[in-house]
């Protein structure tokens, strides 16, 4: 396992053990989380998929959400997981236009494919200038 899974994995342990989210992980969230992290940080030929600190934290964000790894608390664990990503990496999101939990819900109904969503989601949080 990732040591990223492993740390989203103790994240989301402490969410339930503080009675923020209702089910345990099982072997199957933790292997649906590690797909998450794995793809976030592939390479393929030598060519990685997100590059820089601020397209990682969007994907982050997105795939944790949109991809539904555990039963319950996704957007928590991916807005969590988020706000650590860019405290560790010095990253400062812009809430000016949308609130954490807005964007969440925002990615969750978005119809928008998954280079599109990540796209808009990292202009909107990491804007230039």
């Amino acid at each position: 396992m990732h040591p990223i899974s492993k740390a989203l994995c103790q994240t989301y342990t402490e969410l339930y053990s503080e009675g923020q989210v209702s089910f345990p992980l099982h072997d199957a969230q933790r292997e649906a989380i590690d797909a998450v992290v794995k793809t976030v940080n592939a390479n393929y030929f030598g060519i990685e998929r997100f590059k820089t600190p601020r397209e990682k934290a969007a994907a982050y964000l997105c795939f944790i959400i949109k991809d539904h790894p555990v039963t319950d608390g996704n957007k928590r664990l991916a807005i969590l997981w988020f706000e650590i990503f860019c405290e560790i990496y010095g990253l400062k999101p812009d809430y000016s236009r949308y609130s954490l939990d807005e964007m969440a819900v925002a990615i969750e109904k978005a119809k928008l494919d998954m280079t599109q969503l990540l796209e808009v989601v990292e202009a909107i949080l990491f804007p230039l200038g």
